[in-house]
């Protein structure tokens, strides 16, 4: 357990934007919460958004704000409260297999502690990793503990799958298969306290969401009407039902195999962990838009059940040989998920590092009075979040449009491509890597201070006449 939350800790340390939507869904309106203002994407102005876990980054978000305002503190200890809360993950793989022996313990709590995937999803503030800690938090409780659960565990249970469903409800099926396989029939005993403590948990987001003035679960129901009746979530992109398969392999490359034979072969101990892996990738592969994060749940069960498959290939180890061969077997997964880390998801490591280097140098600039994005074909740039100044923003498309209110900005972050739409005056050009995703990664300023307000080309109001 010290392992993983060292490696957790440390990979919460620098900054880094795996999803866009980890600001502008999470990070941005929990901002709004401690000091504002705040960048309002589709999602909020939609009510497709849940206040829950923006409310709950705040907490963190407010005493890091409060401690060392003048630094990145704020967006710290928020990372590093979901790199503790994935810890939930390292100690039930490792209760799961000491129920089974001690090697077993040994081989699922390191190789869960040392996998690059959930070392990297750790820290992240996203709803996909913390409904995965909440989720195998009930593991936990309904699973992987030495003794039969009594009312109280299965109330406990009942909370965290309910807080696991508030935070992602596309994990659905795998709580409504881990709720059936663990209550079976037994509907007073089992049923009762499992849903008493689901309830609660709803209970929680209803309140937090009335307390923000919205109707408690609308969001819900706008989520499934925009995303899956008018498939708003399509227009960013679909990929054919086999795309996770080809994700994973890119992923684990020649240890694919190998992971998905010892994932089956530790499933003999736990299938309807399995299962639930199984039908989780499924689900949302029949889903058009995909991306990574969405199965990293289901992925991170199959690395689970693989670490279990490798204590079991050991104990057909004779006993003189164990020890060493324990110990390779060890290195092996630590030495494998450290070169897949730097392999095909390097650039994951350091995506958006660009972006926030750029905030850091406006941030520090006392004589920073305005910023411009000309990001025409671009994603959303905007952050308070990450600025953390109330700066006026604007995102001005048209060059003409640039030039003519550049007394109302200092700084404009642009693509490389776009320099020459740079008003006079304008210089000082600095780009960061230019496979920042699609991030604005180049920084021009002026001199001098700002006059004039051009409310049209405000940041939000942008995004509004985008619908983005």
């Amino acid at each position: 357990m010290a392992l993983a939350a060292i490696l957790r800790a440390v990979a919460a340390v620098p900054f880094m934007i795996g999803w866009y939507d980890e600001i502008w869904q999470y990070l941005e309106p929990a901002w709004s919460l401690v000091e504002g203002p705040w960048i309002q994407t589709w999602d909020f102005r939609d009510g497709i958004r849940s206040w829950l876990l923006p409310q709950f980054l705040s907490l963190p978000m407010a005493l890091g704000w409060w401690l060392a305002p003048d630094s990145a503190l704020n967006l710290f200890l928020p990372r590093l409260l979901m790199a503790a809360l994935s810890l939930t993950v390292v100690g039930c793989a490792t209760q799961l297999g000491l129920r089974l022996s001690r090697l077993h313990g040994l081989m699922a709590g390191v190789v869960a502690a040392v996998w690059f995937e959930l070392i990297y999803f750790a820290p992240r503030t996203l709803s996909e990793p913390l409904g995965f800690s909440l989720f195998m938090g009930a593991v936990w409780l309904l699973i992987a503990r030495r003794y039969t659960p009594n009312f109280r565990a299965y109330q406990v249970a009942g909370f965290l799958l309910g807080l696991c469903f508030a935070v992602r409800i596309q994990y659905a099926p795998m709580i409504l298969i881990l709720t059936i396989w663990a209550a079976r029939t037994e509907w007073r005993a089992l049923w009762t306290p499992m849903v008493l403590g689901g309830l609660a948990a709803l209970g929680v987001d209803a309140a937090v969401n009335l307390a923000m003035g919205n109707m408690p679960f609308r969001w819900m129901v706008e989520a499934v009407r925009v995303n899956v009746i008018e498939g708003r979530a399509d227009s960013y992109g679909v990929s054919p039902v086999t795309e996770y398969l080809g994700m994973m392999g890119l992923h684990w490359f020649l240890l694919f195999p190998a992971i998905l034979i010892l994932a089956r072969k530790g499933a003999r101990h736990y299938p309807i962990l399995f299962w639930i892996a199984v039908v989780h990738i499924l689900c949302h592969s029949l889903i058009g838009h995909k991306e990574f994060r969405f199965i990293m749940a289901g992925a991170g069960l199959l690395v689970v059940l693989a670490g279990l498959g490798s204590a079991d290939m050991l104990r057909q180890v004779p006993r003189q040989r164990l020890a060493l061969t324990t110990v390779t077997m060890l290195f092996l997964w630590m030495g494998g998920s450290a070169a897949l880390a730097n392999a095909f998801f390097q650039h994951n490591w350091s995506r958006g590092a660009a972006l926030a280097e750029i905030y850091d140098e406006i941030r520090s600039d006392l004589k920073s009075c305005g910023i411009a994005f000309h990001t025409p074909e671009g994603s959303v740039n905007g952050s308070y979040a990450l600025l953390r100044r109330s700066i006026p923003m604007y995102s001005i498309d048209e060059p003409a449009e640039l030039a003519r209110y550049a007394s109302s900005y200092n700084h404009i972050l642009t693509y490389q491509d776009r320099l020459a739409d740079l008003p006079s005056g304008f210089g000082q050009v600095q780009c960061g890597d230019a496979k920042d995703m699609d991030a604005a990664v180049c920084h021009a300023r002026r001199a001098g201070g700002c006059s004039g307000d051009p409310v049209q080309h405000h940041y939000n109001a942008w995004l509004e006449r985008r619908d983005n």
